[in-house]
């Protein structure tokens, strides 16, 4: 990755936490329980924050999906020391989720076609269907970062 391309990255994350407060980051390992860990952790970190049983549902699923495939997809999930981190902002109107993850060299996270009596395959269709926005960032310092936002 070019000097300009890492440059890039980090203005992007920056952008995207512009006018957010930071209500908390964690690491998890990159095992697959840790999915149903993040999935608790993000909805007790927002719960006291009020929102409605729908936009918590939508944070939990969406949790779920994303840290999922993180541990399925990257190598945070094969190297026995990985980790997933999980961090949450909370804007005016807007929940930001971003999960980051070690990249992988052989997938990038996309939206994929899947069957109708395939078990997976949905998990960023429901990302892009749900959130009010999402994306992928990758530093090679960083990691790779998947992003959504919900509004309330």
């Amino acid at each position: 990755m070019s000097r300009e391309q890492i440059y890039s990255a980090v203005e992007a994350m920056f952008q995207r936490w512009d006018g957010l407060c930071v209500l908390g980051t964690r690491n998890f390992r990159g095992e697959v329980q840790s999915a149903g860990q993040a999935r608790k952790w993000v909805v007790d970190l927002l719960s006291p924050h009020c929102f409605s049983g729908e936009v918590l549902e939508t944070a939990r699923l969406l949790v779920s999906e994303v840290v999922t495939n993180s541990i399925l997809h990257s190598d945070s999930g094969i190297d026995p020391e990985g980790l997933v981190t999980v961090a949450v902002g909370l804007g005016r109107d807007v929940i930001h989720i971003e999960v980051i993850d070690e990249g992988s060299s052989v997938n990038v996270p996309a939206m994929r076609p899947a069957g109708e009596d395939s078990l997976s395959g949905r998990g960023l269709d429901w990302v892009h269907r749900l959130s009010s926005g999402w994306g992928s960032d990758h530093d090679p310092e960083i990691g790779r970062a998947v992003w959504f936002r919900l509004a309330f």
